[in-house]
């Protein structure tokens, strides 16, 4: 028995050792093929190896090289599921960092941007060149931002995935460029963006920036105009100037503020401009009177400094210089907003009444005009009046004149009192001439459906908003909100009664904390409080322009509009909002009521 036992075992051992030579000679086979880059061949050397249910390296070395074969073969999909056996099977072998880089090759070459990072980021010995050289190809064509965003998310230290998100941002419409993602991932990445537009190749940032206020102070060493002079609003304006100035320190931005009396000599001014006084602005808040805007804006555009106009809506300053901005919506854009909201609105009488100031105003009400009448509309009152002249308004909406009765009443009438008389009746005459007329309006009932004030004067808005309560009919309202002030004289009450419309101009919530803020330390500095003026220049505007673009030049550097132009708002510091995305001029104009004694946007507007 013990005998054939040993022979029993003798016999095995001889099979296995067998087997182990084959399974050896196979390897030897298979390997030396795939050195020869016969791939398909040595698939099938090593295919019977990898079955084997053993943990020897020969069989875990057949696995990863049938994998590297089935991929050199053009079969990816064998190659992935034994790479994936392999790291199943053996997970502490030594070649596990191959296996992961090939797993993550292979996802890139199948466009999986998931499995690639993961499987690379598990790579860890791996040479990191020879990892980015997969992750370059699988980032390679158009890539989804939201993946982007999110793969940068979980491997924030990935400058590939950084520069990829930032490339994919800049190949969008420069309206739809998040900038301060571009800013963020610039930063934090060392990427060199160009970010340039408009012939601006990159926006410099200071430590100082130096803001030139120009304004008509009209200077004098007289004493009696030197009062006069700190009345005026150009001082208010100043004054808030110069408390935006000591804010935006408070902040962390300096700003070396620079005044320029621009009244006195139009000649000193081109003299300072000829010598090179002003070309070391950052930017220049004004000038306001028409022949200082004319020069300074040839300046501004040669120069490439901003000015910012900070009482106009008159767009020709922005014409051909990119770097002229206007504080307030142009005349074309309130123009085209109002009408935009007429023509929804106002169907039930489209006749129309249009009163402007002036030649600055004239370009809103023509635009107005010509985008309702192509519409329908018919303006059947076009008028210019004088700020000074504006109770003309509600006289004419107001006014009454004598109207002759039906004819067939009058005829009924007379023939009434001929009656009476033929009848020998002594007080036939039982009608007096008064009674034969009506008093009516002159601009008869229902004749117009809504007035524009294509006007910032509040002197105007206020006429017409009386003129329409006065009328039996229903007269709707529409203008810019510029006007709306907490010193306004027209009452609240009244503008939510009449449901008056507005199409907003950089409104101010003169309920918020910031305007709070503000006039607190205007009475403390100045000791009085500061007063919103209708068209001329005020603290607050002073205020507002230079907090809200001192901390532009702050975030985006010299040229603010490479940030401007990719955001869809950024928010003022009493304003509520500014929207200078496609347009040098403050888009951002909702449509406003009163409600409840509160400036309440419309909604869908």
């Amino acid at each position: 028995m013990r005998k054939s036992l040993l022979a029993i075992t003798l016999v095995f051992f001889c099979l296995f050792q067998a087997a182990g030579q084959n399974v050896k000679a196979l390897f030897e086979e298979g390997k030396k093929l795939f050195d020869q880059e016969q791939y398909a061949l040595a698939l099938g050397k090593f295919a019977p190896i990898t079955s084997l249910d053993e943990s020897g390296d020969m069989v875990k070395y057949a696995s990863y090289f049938y994998a590297i074969s089935a991929h050199k073969s053009g079969d990816n999909v064998s190659a992935k599921n034994m790479f994936l056996q392999v790291l199943k099977k053996y997970p502490e072998w030594q070649v596990t960092d191959d296996v992961n880089y090939w797993l993550g090759f292979l996802a890139a070459e199948r466009g999986n941007l998931n499995d690639t990072f993961s499987y690379l980021a598990n790579a860890k010995n791996i040479d990191q060149a020879q990892k980015n050289a997969v992750k370059s190809k699988a980032l390679l064509g158009d890539v989804d931002m939201a993946i982007l965003k999110g793969l940068l998310a979980e491997y924030p230290e990935d400058n590939l995935l950084a520069s990829k998100l930032a490339n994919g941002i800049l190949s969008l419409d420069i309206e739809n460029q998040d900038i301060d993602l571009l800013n963020e991932l610039q930063s934090t990445y060392a990427l060199n963006l160009d970010l340039g537009i408009d012939g601006i190749e990159f926006s410099p940032k200071k430590s100082v920036y130096n803001v030139g206020l120009f304004l008509p102070f009209a200077y004098s060493s007289d004493s009696a105009r030197l009062v006069r002079s700190m009345t005026a609003w150009t001082t208010r304006m100043y004054q808030g100037v110069r408390l935006g100035v000591e804010k935006l320190a408070d902040e962390g931005v300096d700003v070396n503020l620079i005044t320029i009396d621009t009244r006195n000599s139009q000649d000193r001014l081109f003299e300072m401009v000829r010598n090179g006084d002003f070309d070391d602005l950052d930017l220049i808040i004004g000038p306001v009177t028409q022949s200082a805007v004319q020069l300074m804006s040839s300046f501004s555009k040669n120069k490439k400094i901003n000015m910012i106009n900070p009482l106009s809506s008159n767009s020709d300053i922005l014409v051909n210089n990119p770097f002229a901005f206007l504080y307030y919506p142009s005349n074309e854009s309130l123009a085209i907003k109002a009408a935009e909201y007429a023509k929804e609105n106002f169907t039930r009488n489209k006749n129309a009444a249009v009163f402007y100031s002036g030649f600055a105003d004239k370009s809103r009400a023509d635009l107005y005009r010509q985008i309702i009448e192509k519409d329908s509309f018919n303006v059947t009152i076009f008028q210019e009046v004088r700020e000074n002249e504006s109770v003309y308004i509600q006289t004419l909406l107001s006014e009454e004149h004598e109207q002759d009765k039906d004819s067939a009443v009058v005829a009924n009438m007379i023939a009434e009192m001929d009656s009476l008389r033929e009848a020998g009746e002594e007080d036939w005459e039982i009608y007096r001439p008064r009674d034969f007329v009506y008093d009516t309006l002159k601009i008869l009932p229902d004749s117009i459906g809504h007035v524009f004030i294509a006007s910032d004067y509040s002197s105007l808005a206020s006429s017409a908003l009386s003129g329409i309560e006065s009328r039996p009919d229903t007269v709707d309202y529409l203008s810019s909100s510029r006007f709306l002030t907490t010193e306004s004289s027209i009452s609240f009450d009244q503008l939510e009664r009449l449901s008056a419309t507005f199409i907003g101009s950089n409104l101010i919530d003169y309920s918020s904390e910031a305007v709070a803020t503000f006039r607190e330390l205007y009475v403390n500095e100045y000791l009085s409080t500061p007063v919103k003026e209708d068209r001329l220049g005020d603290a607050y505007i002073g205020y507002d322009i230079t907090v809200t673009f001192g901390r532009l030049l702050h975030q985006y550097g010299k040229y603010f509009q490479l940030g401007l132009k990719r955001k869809a708002s950024v928010s003022g510091e009493l304003t509520n909002q500014f929207d200078y995305k496609f347009s040098n001029d403050n888009r951002y104009t909702p449509v406003l009521r009163m409600k409840e004694g509160v400036v309440v946007p419309v909604e869908k507007y």
